[in-house]
Order: C-alpha cells, then sequence, then structure tokens
C-alpha cells in the first residue's frame, strides 16, 4: 500500500485485531526482545512493550512512523524506553541486533508481491534470528481464487458529530494470484466532508503449499500452523494462516 500521509490517522479504526496474545506468549517464549516487520502506528509493539518486552519495530512509511512516535509519546517513560523505532525496508534492512523472535503481523507479508521480495525479506529475517529464533506471521488464506471485482464500505463514529467512512474496492486477478486495493478514508462533520486520502497497492494471495516451499528454500521449517491467533487449527474454510517458523538446523 502507499501509506500517503494524513489516513495514518484513521488506520487503527478498522480492520480491528485480536492478534496481540499470540505474538505477547511468543515474544516472552523466545526471551523477550522481539523485532516487528511493518510496525506501522506501533498498535502491536505498545502491547508488547507494556507486557515488559523490548521490541525493534521498522516500516518504511515516515507517515506511520510519525503516527507511532505520536502514539508512543502517550507512554509511560517505561514503556517509550523498551521500543525502537526505525525507518527501514523489509526487503534490505540491518540491524546490530539479533532477536529471539521476528514477527511480521496483519497480513503485511501479503504485500510483497514478487517472489524477489519475499525471498530478500525472509534472508533479512534469518540474519537477524537468534540460532533457536522464531519468525511469526500471518496470511490471508483464501481456499478458492477467482477473477472478480467489487466495493465495500465501512463506518467508524469518532464522536457525536464526526464519522470516518472507509471505502475500498478490489479486483483480482485469478491466475496471477493478486488483488489490487484500493482505499478511501472519509472524514465527515455533520454530512460535510473535511478530510479525503487515498490508499491504493496489490497483494498476493498464497496458498499454503506455496508458502512451506518458500520457506523450506530460505532457512526455515514450519514449527506451527494455525488457522487464526487463538491456535485454531488450520483447515481448508480457514480464513488466515498463522505461522512460527524456526531456522533450519545445519547438518554436517
Amino acid at each position: 500500500m502507499t501509506y500517503r500521509e494524513g489516513a495514518e490517522k484513521y488506520y487503527d479504526l478498522f480492520g480491528e485485531k485480536q492478534d496481540a496474545g499470540f505474538y505477547l506468549d511468543l515474544a516472552k517464549k523466545q526471551g523477550g526482545k522481539a523485532l516487528e516487520l511493518g510496525v506501522g502506528t506501533a498498535r502491536l509493539a505498545v502491547q508488547l512493550a507494556r507486557a515488559g518486552v523490548e521490541v525493534w519495530g521498522i516500516d518504511n512509511s515516515p507517515h506511520m512512523l510519525r503516527a507511532a512516535k505520536t502514539k508512543l509519546a502517550k507512554e509511560k517513560p517505561e514503556v517509550r524506553s523498551r521500543i525502537h523505532l526505525e525507518q527501514r525496508d523489509v526487503r534490505e534492512f540491518d540491524l546490530p541486533e539479533r532477536f529471539g523472535l521476528v514477527y511480521f503481523p496483519s497480513f503485511s507479508f501479503d504485500h510483497l508481491v514478487t517472489q524477489n521480495d519475499q525471498v530478500s525479506t525472509l534472508r533479512c529475517v534469518l540474519r537477524h534470528l537468534a540460532s533457536d529464533g522464531a519468525f511469526a506471521f500471518d496470511l490471508a488464506h483464501a481456499p478458492k481464487i477467482e477473477a472478480g471485482s467489487g466495493w465495500f464500505i465501512e463506518r467508524k463514529a469518532l464522536d457525536d458529530q464526526r464519522t470516518v467512512v472507509r471505502l475500498g474496492f478490489h479486483k483480482t486477478n485469478a491466475e496471477k494470484r493478486l488483488m489490487s486495493m484500493d482505499l478511501w478514508y472519509e472524514l465527515y462533520e455533520n454530512g460535510r466532508m473535511l478530510e479525503r486520502y487515498h490508499e491504493g497497492g496489490e497483494v498476493h494471495v498464497h496458498d499454503p503449499d506455496s508458502v512451506k516451499r518458500l520457506l523450506m528454500e530460505n532457512g526455515f521449517e514450519v514449527a506451527e500452523w494455525y488457522g487464526g491467533h487463538e491456535r485454531e487449527r488450520f483447515t481448508d474454510s480457514s480464513k488466515m494462516m498463522v505461522i512460527v517458523a524456526r531456522p533450519l538446523l545445519k547438518t554436517t
């Protein structure tokens, strides 16, 4: 997605997720130091830091990072001290740290639409993982891909006078397993539009077999595979794939 200036103000209003417990549990099991890829507005990073986890977060959007810093400024000093934010590209980053957990939440891996981008990201992750570390991420799951397009609309009230409307248009290329998405965020006060922001981009619709192959070919083995953040069993009808991978053990 483009993540242009302005829309980040309304990003957290939509698509509510119940994933914090899953990533927090993993972070604690993996030693309490984690790297979040695509940290965005720091929605998750703040929750982990409140629970005592040291979190590094990277994102390529200066607008998202500005929103994250604004959110972080409202936290207690001990929470702020546990979060380190950097503007970096997930496909090519180098940090002076190694982590027990690297996590890539919110279906963000789907935005890596080319195999080169996916491979480059996985190689960066592997370089930053401890030898006994874990890489956790989630993906949208669609058991059957069909060409098509459509609109959707969502509304969230900010108060008695102001409402944010999110309009979306999606178009699917089944052959290439790509979905293009355009989003408009509109702020209304008493029926009059005050602001409007547009974002757009593409996502890759993954299938389980290709994900397993991609991980194996780039130095990972699948340790856990779920159909949701409550560790539900994955089935063909699951709407997401939640994966925990670990570095492959080298044999001599």
